[in-house]
């Protein structure tokens, strides 16, 4: 059995391939880390995306991805959530624009493996 404390750890080291998928713009490498029939509620819009084709429709542009803090839990066995908050920065018509936002994963470990149940993701209120 795994330890709290090693879930806590795999699933950090999860949202670093996360960022480092997201800031890489290669969207085959993250959409890889979504199940087939995840859910993802994102940022920039109020639509629901179901499953990995719809969510590879959301992914676009330059923006980058910087996680500021988060927490873990352990749902179950190789089922963990994590809540926290991030901040998208891009260039805007030559300005430096920063949008924090606040996230939510549900994530499953198959075959060792984590990979995203649901994603919501909003932006943080003023």
């Amino acid at each position: 059995m795994v330890s709290n404390d090693q879930v806590k750890l795999d699933v950090r080291a999860f949202l670093q391939l996360w960022v480092r998928a997201f800031n890489s713009h290669e969207l085959e490498h993250l959409v890889a880390l979504y199940e087939d029939d995840a859910l993802l509620h994102g940022t920039s819009n109020s639509t629901l995306y179901v499953g990995v084709e719809e969510i590879r429709t959301y992914f676009h542009g330059a923006a980058r991805a910087n996680i500021d803090v988060c927490y873990c839990l352990s749902l179950a066995v190789d089922v963990a959530m994590v809540v926290g908050n991030y901040v998208f920065s891009e260039t805007r018509d030559g300005v430096q624009v920063a949008t924090p936002a606040r996230f939510t994963f549900v994530l499953r470990r198959r075959d060792g493996a984590w990979k995203i149940l649901h994603h919501h993701s909003s932006a943080s209120p003023s």
